[in-house]
């Protein structure tokens, strides 16, 4: 083998060793996005299951214990007491019977036989009923959610980003009398 030719089969060898390392490099960052998409959907799924608990409640607590149909909201909880009541507690068995028990909680579920926890934060708002990113400092008829739901378990690695999904809902209480 002559002198070009070795040169020309290391050089060759390098081109081949670097289109190599660039595809696998590529290959990981692809898997590296997958896992992530996937964190995302389960995000989306837990806070979504959430959403559809808090949205099967009574609106307020006087709203819980009364068919009657308020046309006045002075009658509502006041802002400032928006939160579980008395008889109910933050926990992994939390009995809520209204919308806005869930004011200030910070729950965790797993998602499915995945092993991963995803924590939630709730805020619970009473907000302008013509500008519902408003949130007022008075009783409404109209009452939003702000959620922020991020994997907990397992704790992130010293190089893992997590990323904290946000997501709000709007609840009201109308009557048609």
């Amino acid at each position: 083998m002559s002198t070009g030719q070795m040169l020309m089969t290391i050089l060759a060898m390098a081109l081949l060793t670097t289109v190599l390392t660039n595809f696998y490099v590529i290959v990981g960052d692809t898997g590296s996005d997958i896992a992530r998409g996937q964190e995302d959907i389960l995000e989306t799924a837990i806070a979504t299951s959430w959403a559809e608990m808090a949205q099967g409640l009574a609106f307020d607590n006087v709203t819980d214990t009364s068919d009657i149909a308020f046309k006045n909201p002075t009658a509502l909880t006041a802002p400032d007491d928006l939160g579980v009541d008395g008889s109910e507690s933050i926990d992994k068995d939390s009995t809520f019977n209204d919308f806005d028990d869930f004011n200030g909680a910070t729950l965790t579920k797993t998602a499915g036989s995945t092993g991963k926890g995803y924590t939630t934060h709730f805020t619970v708002s009473y907000v302008d009923t013509s500008n519902v990113n408003a949130v007022v400092n008075y009783r409404t008829f109209v009452k939003r959610m702000d959620m922020a739901t991020w994997r907990s378990i397992p704790p992130p690695g010293k190089n893992e980003r997590v990323d904290t999904m946000h997501t709000s809902i709007i609840y009201s209480y109308f009557n048609f009398n």
